[in-house]
């Protein structure tokens, strides 16, 4: 994990290379560093890094394991992002208005290199009116949807859910395709027209891509961390990168929108991890306001502690509490959560049991069902794998 953070460090501010040289001199296991670094989304930085400043101190079989798994691993990024460009080209000839974001954007937007951040599919933002369209256009180019839904089913799935994912069997594809930015409910889930306000373009292999502005990004990039339990140091780092990439930030918009969108502590936790991991200045007032919140410091610690003590082999998955939810200020939302997670229901159940619409409320009860029958099941066969392994 040292080896890993070091080299994380090290792509934001090169003067905290030697650590990496520190790290690299003491004995470590490098399948389960880059499996670990991985698991973060970090191995192709763990790599770079690795390679400039602590070749001499790799056995040779591992660094040619690592120059495999890099070059495989740029291959596939510029795959991807070839076919987020023809996406984005079918868009634009069907005068659909679609923003890029995550992916190989934030990868150019933040480090001008498209092989430096590891990423597995697509996101584009379009209108709510055109996502329809969008996926219809997609499966049409042989994107399967994840579900098959017709029109007023869609209308329906809409109203709860802010995207569906698609996948191209042959190109090996994933593609989100979002009309909002968080699931609808939440007091705090922004507006569909904000991403819309202020937007900023990048160049990729000479095509100008819309994506978010600075603002948005840092408020999508603090929300989607949250609702993902600040599982990964990768995403941390694009934080980190993109504060330091953006000195013109409003600070000032942030705050404004921190509090009309109920999601200070959110932000103020990922503020700080940002600030206790990778050195970051924010300006003074920030600053105090991060620390402002005795909650949010005190979920951040415990962000850390799981991040950088608990699990430091690459082969054992992440344990972690409930922090999204305890993010989660009003009670309302908090609510709102346990409803969403719990008794709303998905096309899981539409597809299980079809009902007219005047029945709709029937699936209430068919979520809880099933949700009983899925995790009995999965109980009772943990209990019996065990007697299965000693018979």
């Amino acid at each position: 994990m040292q080896l890993v953070l070091a080299c994380a460090r090290a792509q934001l501010n090169p003067a905290s290379a030697a650590k990496i040289v520190t790290a690299a001199e003491q004995p470590v296991d490098w399948l389960k560093a880059i499996d670990l670094a991985s698991g973060h989304r970090l191995s192709p930085v763990l790599i770079s890094q690795v390679q400039h400043h602590a070749a001499a101190k790799v056995p040779e079989t591992i660094r040619h394991c690592f120059n495999e798994r890099f070059r495989a691993h740029t291959i596939r990024n510029f795959e991807l992002t070839r076919e987020l460009l023809e996406i984005l080209s079918l868009l634009e000839r069907s005068d659909v208005d679609a923003l890029a974001f995550k992916g190989p954007v934030l990868s150019q937007q933040l480090y001008g290199d498209l092989s430096l951040r590891e990423f597995l599919d697509l996101d584009i933002l379009v209108r709510p009116a055109d996502a329809w369209t969008v996926i219809a256009s997609l499966s049409a180019k042989g994107f399967e949807p994840q579900f098959i839904l017709t029109r007023r089913q869609f209308a329906r799935f809409q109203r709860i859910r802010f995207d569906m994912r698609l996948y191209h069997a042959v190109k090996r594809v994933p593609v989100e395709v979002h009309w909002a930015l968080l699931t609808p409910g939440y007091s705090f889930s922004p507006a569909a027209q904000l991403s819309w306000e202020s937007v900023e373009t990048i160049s990729i292999a000479g095509r100008s891509i819309k994506t978010f502005s600075d603002e948005t990004q840092l408020l999508f990039s603090c929300l989607h961390q949250a609702k993902h339990n600040w599982l990964r140091l990768g995403r941390l780092m694009d934080l980190a990168a993109l504060i330091r990439h953006s000195p013109a930030m409003d600070w000032q918009q942030i705050q404004n929108r921190a509090g009309s969108f109920g999601t200070a502590r959110m932000i103020r936790v990922s503020l700080r991890l940002v600030q206790r991991l990778f050195q970051v200045t924010l300006p003074a007032s920030i600053a105090e306001w991060v620390g402002d919140d005795v909650c949010s410091l005190k979920i951040a610690e415990t962000i850390l502690e799981r991040l950088l003590l608990v699990n430091t082999t690459g082969d054992k998955p992440m344990s972690f509490d409930p922090l999204f939810r305890a993010s989660i200020e009003s009670l309302a939302d908090r609510t709102f959560y346990w409803f969403d997670n719990i008794l709303r229901p998905t096309p899981l159940e539409w597809a299980l049991l079809p009902l007219p619409d005047r029945l709709y409320p029937l699936y209430y009860p068919i979520r809880v069902g099933r949700l009983v029958c899925k995790y009995t099941a999965g109980r009772l066969l943990a209990r019996r794998m065990p007697r299965a392994a000693v018979s």
